[in-house]
């Protein structure tokens, strides 16, 4: 049974992070987890130059730096500026700093991300986003989810890291779990990729995946 769990607490993480002039990969955590040049490849397969995207939780722009000059436009969302501030300056690029929870518009998009991200929400929180997110892409545009998934059962991160010396949380729900969460709201055409080296995987009971959804 997973315990209480909610973003409050992983954004507390991220705010004690920011407010400590963070450096551009702090935001993967741990050095070793940047993998946002496969991450980016991953993305332009799924773009041309007219697309335009809504990328959540966009962090440092370790993959909009990289892919941004191959789209029409990128649409940033990130709660901190001390984080945004190394996102490339350019006319296609979109910079807001909000809350994702709070964050919400009636623009269109061809293509929405969200890397990295979702473990930071309940089940509940990342139901309302995903139903959020339904009106904000086009017509057969499609939703981009990479994340570590729990490949038994849902994973739980919840109080102090040895590795990070500090509290963290997370929870890495099942592959399967998350598939059909987004098959609840709507999503169609729901396909799974392992878009990762095998070593890239540190951990035995969870996995990196990339999950794309249609509406």
């Amino acid at each position: 049974m997973v315990k209480q769990f909610s973003n409050t607490q992983s954004l507390s993480f991220f705010r004690d992070m920011a407010s400590q002039k963070p450096k551009q990969d702090d935001v993967k955590i741990n050095p070793g987890n940047d993998h946002s040049d496969l991450d980016a490849k991953f993305i332009l397969n799924h773009t041309t130059k007219e697309t335009r995207i809504l990328d959540l939780g966009s962090g440092s722009g370790l993959i909009i730096n990289r892919i941004y000059k191959q789209v029409a436009h990128i649409t940033a969302i990130d709660a901190y500026k001390e984080f945004t501030q190394f996102i490339k300056t350019a006319p296609n690029i979109t910079v807001i700093n909000a809350d994702i929870s709070l964050y919400s518009t009636a623009e269109q998009f061809d293509l929405v991300t969200l890397f990295g991200i979702v473990q930071y929400f309940s089940r509940r929180e990342i139901l309302k986003i995903y139903k959020k997110l339904l009106k904000n892409i086009k017509p057969n545009g499609k939703l981009i989810i990479k994340n570590q998934f729990g490949i038994d059962s849902d994973v739980l991160v919840a109080g102090y890291s040895e590795e990070l010396s500090k509290n963290y949380y997370s929870h890495y729900r099942r592959l399967t779990s998350e598939v059909e969460l987004l098959k609840a709201v709507g999503y169609r055409n729901i396909r799974t990729f392992d878009i990762y080296p095998a070593n890239y995987n540190r951990w035995e009971n969870t996995h990196f995946y990339a999950i794309l959804a249609e509406v």
